[in-house]
């Protein structure tokens, strides 16, 4: 990525009244050498420096930088007012300035530019009390396939999300208990994220809602996309008339984030008051420059794409960022909202980059215990977050800029994409996959998972690579080579049958068995009842012995019949070739039988098991 630079606006003899204004500085003032050498060993001991590590940009550069102090000494001592926000990205401050100020500072030599601050696109949206509170965010995570993942035990953990909106309010029962590390309202200067006095009644409203649509969690009655993930809360957004400019509160609660660890951020906010469609080019609108500066440290934005369409290049900033992921809205049929914004960028880049469900959302009632449903790419975005935290959980070696790939490189349009949809609906389990082999170990005796051990992936000309598996047994490795390759693991109470497979583009999934050393199981049948096929597993002690299965039906008709020679001591339950017996419903004359029961009798050596086996035909399997 490209840092971009500042492209002045001019407004001499345009300038309305008093106003808030951007104060652009043109350098950074003296004694940067030294001063960069501070932030530097100010990040190496601050919350961002593993993801900064990630990212490459471990050392401090011009943009951790704060605006020069003497700077903005003299331009307090010019207006009447202090100065709101001080941005370290933009090398820039916030302040109310007058026409007569602002020509009075535009002959200063350090001042470089002077633009208004924008207006935020924000809108109360519509909200329709939901009919059942049972299981209601289930459809809209299914759509971006993020539910796989959280059965794979990929749920967000490990990832701080950091959040931009109007206020926090977090009494509802799906939001008591998230991991909160920190949050700081930018609007009145203090710790209050919620509602307080001053504010009109439901400041946090659009923020509450944003929140849970991620953070969500009552089991039986909604569960957000990422409600394992920690957060960092800033209230950014006035929704009141006094103060209707909020986009340096936007950069300077970017900023905090960035400085506090967050791994990304969320943002259904926009600013297009002030700017025309040919400056939505990824270079202009400050949100957009302060999103892109924020990537580059390994901080990217998750953005609604607005609400503006269906008119072309109807994007909202910072959505235009070329490092902003812009989430467009469809609804439950995966057809696209008519309000959604557009694309292409004024330079001709597709936008959005992908789509969530952003129509018959649900989230959090505010100011009640139940849930709602509403529209806007507000709702759309957090999903797309969600996504992102979820990824992000399965591959802690991915920075946040790879996780972007992977999202658009797997959404539903990828290979046809356009500045409706961008790259399509997103698919977080695809995107995990990508150029990845993932899976899960197991006991082959139980099927239990096994948790914590280490994984190797090996491909046929590469280095081993290797990762840890979740509480759930799963894992997600990279390789960095397409081909060719196995997975074992060690660090484990028994003996890892090892996977071999073929890595391309969209990956693969695989399951790695570990026979234990002493298995004291009997035999095992798997699936039971089955639908079609059955692995049946067994132990083989003391010598080497004949082994057989023979399968009859209650009419006393055989079915099946094999017999292994020779076979030594060990454990033989996995469903691989020359593990556990497979039958695959069929008869000795390669017919299906009918669904029943069957009797199945298994000879290890001088030991005979008589097994019960439950065919259904057309029953739905987990």
């Amino acid at each position: 990525m490209v840092l971009v630079t500042l492209i002045s606006i001019v407004l001499n003899g345009l300038l309305p009244q008093d106003g808030l204004y951007w104060v652009i500085f043109g350098d950074r003032g003296p004694f940067v050498e030294q001063r960069l050498e501070a932030a530097s060993m100010g990040i190496a001991s601050s919350p961002s420096f593993n993801r900064r590590l990630l990212a490459g940009s471990s050392q401090a550069d011009v943009y951790d930088l704060a605006p020069y102090g003497d700077y903005i000494a003299q331009v307090e001592a010019v207006s009447v007012q202090s100065v709101r926000t001080s941005s370290r990205y933009l090398n820039a401050v916030s302040i109310v300035l007058s026409p007569d100020e602002i020509a009075f500072l535009l002959e200063k030599p350090f001042v470089q530019e002077i633009r208004l601050v924008g207006v935020s696109s924000f809108a109360p949206e519509k909200e329709v009390p939901a009919p059942d509170a049972y299981g209601l965010s289930r459809s809209q995570l299914e759509q971006v396939n993020i539910l796989s993942l959280h059965q794979r035990g990929w749920t967000g953990s490990g990832v701080t999300i950091g959040m931009l909106d109007s206020g926090f309010e977090l009494v509802h029962p799906c939001l008591q208990s998230i991991d909160l590390i920190d949050a700081w309202d930018f609007v009145n200067n203090d710790s209050i994220v919620g509602w307080e006095a001053g504010d009109l009644p439901d400041q946090p409203s659009h923020g509450t809602k944003t929140l849970s649509t991620i953070a969500g969690y009552q089991p039986g009655y909604f569960v957000g996309g990422s409600f394992n993930s920690s957060f960092i809360l800033a209230k950014t957004e006035d929704i009141s008339d006094e103060y209707p400019q909020e986009e340096d509160f936007w950069v300077a609660g970017l900023e905090w984030l960035e400085a506090g660890g967050a791994d990304l951020v969320s943002s259904s906010l926009g600013y297009i008051d002030w700017y025309e469609p040919w400056q939505m080019d990824g270079n202009t609108a400050v949100t957009t420059i302060a999103a892109d500066i924020a990537a580059s440290r390994g901080l990217v934005v998750w953005n609604s794409a607005g609400n503006d369409g269906p008119g072309e290049t109807s994007l909202i900033a910072p959505a235009d960022g070329d490092s902003v992921f812009a989430v467009g809205a469809v609804d439950g049929a995966g057809v696209i909202a008519g309000f959604s914004s557009r694309g292409p960028t004024a330079d001709g880049r597709i936008k959005p980059d992908g789509c969530a469900r952003g129509l018959n959302s649900v989230f959090a009632s505010f100011g009640g215990t139940g849930y709602s449903t509403g529209a806007g790419t507000s709702f759309a975005a957090p999903l797309a977050a969600s996504a992102a935290a979820c990824v992000a959980s399965a591959h802690p070696d991915w920075g946040m800029m790879r996780v972007y790939e992977a999202l658009r490189s797997t959404a539903d349009r990828h290979n046809n994409p356009d500045n409706t949809y961008g790259y399509g609906i997103l698919n977080a389990f695809a995107a995990v996959k990508h150029r990845s082999v993932i899976g899960q170990v197991r006991r082959s005796d139980t099927g239990e998972p096994v948790v914590q051990c280490t994984v190797q992936v090996t491909m046929e000309s590469g280095t081993p690579v290797q990762t840890i598996t979740n509480d759930m047994g799963y894992f997600a490795v990279e390789p960095g080579s397409f081909g060719n390759f196995s997975v074992t693991c060690t660090g484990i109470q028994g003996t890892p049958i090892p996977v071999q497979g073929v890595l391309g583009e969209y990956g693969v999934e695989v399951t790695v068995y570990v026979d234990p050393l002493n298995s004291s199981q009997p035999p095992s049948v798997y699936p039971n009842p089955s639908s079609s096929d059955f692995y049946i597993g067994f132990d083989m002690s003391g010598t080497v012995s004949d082994v057989s299965l023979l399968i009859f039906s209650i009419a006393n008709e055989r079915v099946y019949f094999q017999e292994r020679t020779s076979v030594s001591p060990g454990c033989y339950r996995a469903p691989l070739p020359g593990q556990a017996f497979y039958w695959n419903g069929l008869n000795l004359n390669g017919e299906p039988v009918a669904s029943g029961q069957y009797i199945g009798l298994l000879k290890t050596g001088e030991s005979v098991e008589m097994l019960n086996l439950a065919l259904v035909r057309g029953m739905e399997e987990d």
